[in-house]
Parts: C-alpha cells; structure tokens; sequence
C-alpha cells in the first residue's frame, strides 16, 4: 500500500490488534496524484511478534486509485477502490469490525501525493511536515506516524512506516516487475 499499504489495515489483520481508526484525513480525488503502477510487499513488525508479510497492488490511473492486498501464498484478501469520496471496500475474508477501508488509500496518499494535495485531507489539529525523504504526520505537535520514502517518486523503492503509539514499524517494498 503502499502503506502503504499498505499499512494499518493489514496491521489490524495480521496482528490481531482491535486498530481503530486515529487517522482524521479526507482522501483526495486520485487526479491530484502520480499516476503509478507497483507490486510491494510489505513487512510488518512490532516487539516480541514475528514479522507478518502481505503483498499489495497499487495503481493510480488518474480516475481510480486501486489497491489489492492478498496473502503471500496469493489468496486475495481484499480489494479497495476510490474514486470521488471515500473508498469502496470488496473483501474477500472476514475483516475486523475495527476495519477503515479509507485507512490504507489516506496512508497512500500521505506518502505518494504531492505534499500541498496530501495537506488538503488534513483535518484540523494534523500537520504533515516534510524533510527531504521523510514525511511525518503530527497530530497536536505530537508524531502519529512517519513514512521514510527511499528511491525515486513512486512508486518508491521501499517506505518504512513507523507509528510510534503502536510500536509498530512496516517496510513497503516495491518488487521488480
């Protein structure tokens, strides 16, 4: 998910955790993003708990940002569609009630979008700063998140996701084709 996938949602399916939404951002039409296609895998861990993995799908044809997640022996788990308001959920498994389909595609678009289009879904209170590679969500002044982007604009080679009041850490890397 990206993050991001590629990211929370798959933390909350992956390890259990009752996640629930702490993330006010309103998601942004997909024209107002790159337009990129990539295969990422994406490595989920926290203290004590083996690594989880998942595979993820993104592409942004500039109408539709679509994501795909599924395990890595291939079973699809879900599918997220956004298009104008929040995202359509397709889920192929039981997914918690905790669930926030427009968890995954806001993640996205904190790391891959433009950083002015990515402040337009900020609610009030939310700051996203940006430092070269790292983009670091604040709420009230204080870290929600961060997402360090290594490589070239997306899809970038890899992003680690840390979010410190879960003592979580996710690295999204994006395969070869």
């Amino acid at each position: 998910m990206r993050l991001a996938a590629p990211l929370t949602l798959a933390l909350a399916l992956l390890t259990g955790c009752a996640f629930r939404r702490t993330l006010p951002y309103t998601l942004q039409p997909a024209a107002t993003g790159p337009a990129y296609f990539a295969n990422q895998e994406v490595v989920f861990r926290r203290p004590g708990a083996q690594p989880e993995r998942l595979l993820t799908t993104v592409e942004n044809d500039g109408r539709r940002l679509s994501i795909v997640a599924s395990s890595p022996m291939g079973q699809t788990l879900f599918v997220l569609k956004v298009e104008a308001g929040p995202a359509v959920l397709d889920a192929r498994v039981p997914l918690p009630g905790s669930f926030d389909a427009n968890l995954l595609p806001a993640l996205i678009q904190l790391s891959d979008w433009p950083l002015d289009e990515a402040r337009k879904g900020l609610a009030p209170g939310m700051e996203l700063r940006e430092a070269g590679t790292l983009r670091t969500l604040l709420r009230k002044g204080k870290p929600l998140l961060t997402l360090d982007r290594q490589g070239p604009a997306p899809p970038f080679r890899a992003i680690v996701l840390r979010v410190p009041p879960l003592d979580l850490e996710a690295t999204i890397t994006t395969l070869d084709d």
